[in-house]
């Protein structure tokens, strides 16, 4: 199932004690732990960000799997949402506190989880503990793709073997 996540909320949240919104890299820090996330889970993630350095889709940070948007300011973000809800993608799961975007979705009969259901499911080997979120580097078992892996190889600048 696709994910759509209210990146800057999610944040907010406080549910990563490692990351906050004061953070000059929140960003960087959140997408770095949706990527450690996504090699155990199989749907697409799009986080979508208000008040961006950039504009639209950030080439630099999607790739293996997470789309990374920015929008121009924080009504941006919320409208970028909600055409996506109203877009009823099949499975869809809309990831915020957000109780404007919540109720948008029950209308359109999208699933949603708050941040700190999310935060579990993200600390769960596959998915099914209640384990508090790792941080980064303490992950076990991490599984990536061929393609995370050449989105790793080309980010990092790695040789071909």
């Amino acid at each position: 199932m696709p994910l759509l996540i209210d990146g800057h909320n999610l944040i907010g949240a406080g549910v990563f004690s490692d990351i906050s919104l004061s953070d000059e890299d929140d960003e960087e820090k959140l997408v770095a732990r949706l990527r450690v996330f996504k090699g155990r889970y199989k749907g697409q993630i799009r986080v979508v960000f208000d008040r961006g350095i950039v504009e639209g889709r950030d080439q630099a940070m999607s790739g293996g799997g997470i789309e990374v948007i920015f929008a121009r300011d924080p009504h941006e973000a919320d409208d970028l949402i909600l055409r996506r809800i109203q877009g009823r993608e099949p499975g869809l799961v809309v990831v915020t506190n957000d109780a404007a975007l919540c109720r948008e979705a029950a209308d359109h009969g999208v699933e949603t989880w708050t941040a700190e259901r999310f935060a579990q499911r993200m600390a769960r080997p596959g998915m099914d503990s209640t384990r508090r979120p790792q941080d980064p580097g303490e992950e076990i078992d991490v599984k990536l793709t061929p393609e995370q892996v050449e989105d790793w190889m080309e980010l990092f600048g790695g040789e071909d073997q």
